[in-house]
């Protein structure tokens, strides 16, 4: 488990800083207030109270502007309905029982009553709700393409991906797949955590009995829990829509003793 509390933890601190933080957007020649409110998906009059200015107020070239963030939110709210028990609400929302408790200030004593309101980690729907009312601010892709091609012949999570090296921030694979395309597991193992993580979509980790932990990300759903026991090809959920591409596909990385190794050279089968 605390293998699993490091990834995390360096997971975490890649993405530290928020996806919709304030930006600075440069004045060039042509722009107005409205344009620049325009490409940001923003109001001028919200542009205008954030640089302290008014409409009227002619832009010059060069300028520097403060673009207004829109917070992305990590929880939502989930309505106790009758027949309702903590391990139904935690499971169908990917978590644990305690992690539930925790989230609202609960205790294991606590019973649950209809009508009450309970915290519960932010759909993929509510997430994408808030960025499609967010600035579209541009936001610099983490990865760092090395070029480098890997061995499509090989088992990897998706059939038959282009296999591409990133390495930096994220060092692993970046693998191309097919819309909703099945992920399924590589290697035997117990799952770790399953879930919505910040910055990389839905994520599994599946760690094997000689400790090398597998980690799947960028996927749209998961279908395993924290605690299940796969076997190779087990299907952990489907792919999803890389944020900064566009594409199907996602970022598979294997760690060894808490250090990142190449995939294609981790245990399969």
């Amino acid at each position: 488990m605390n293998r699993v509390i490091i990834f995390l933890t360096v997971l975490l601190v890649l993405f530290s800083s928020p996806l919709f933080s304030d930006t600075q957007h440069v004045v060039a020649k042509g722009e107005t207030l409205y344009s620049i409110s325009r490409k940001y998906g923003i109001t001028v009059n919200e542009l205008c109270n954030k640089n302290n200015i008014t409409q009227s107020q002619v832009l010059k070239v060069g300028q520097k502007l403060t673009i207004p963030s829109r917070e992305v939110p990590d929880t939502e709210t989930y309505i106790v309905v009758k027949g309702d028990t903590f391990y139904g609400v935690a499971r169908r929302h990917n978590m644990t029982v305690e992690e539930l408790l925790e989230l609202n200030g609960l205790k294991s004593s606590s019973t649950l009553k209809i009508g009450q309101v309970l915290k519960v980690p932010a759909s993929t729907t509510t997430i994408a709700n808030a960025m499609v009312n967010s600035p579209s601010i541009e936001i610099a892709d983490p990865r760092n393409y090395t070029g480098k091609k890997g061995d499509s012949s090989l088992l990897w999570p998706v059939k038959n991906p282009e296999v591409l090296y990133v390495s930096g921030k994220i060092s692993g694979v970046q693998l191309s797949a097919k819309k909703n395309e099945a992920v399924c597991a590589i290697q035997a193992g117990t799952v770790m955590f399953s879930g919505l993580y910040r910055g990389f979509g839905k994520v599994v980790f599946v760690q094997s009995q000689s400790g090398f932990m597998y980690v799947y990300t960028g996927l749209s759903e998961t279908s395993v829990s924290k605690g299940d026991y796969v076997s190779t090809g087990k299907q952990l959920g489907v792919v999803g829509v890389d944020s900064f591409t566009g594409k199907s596909q996602l970022i598979f990385m294997v760690f060894q003793d808490g250090k990142p190794i190449d995939p294609a050279k981790a245990p399969r089968g």
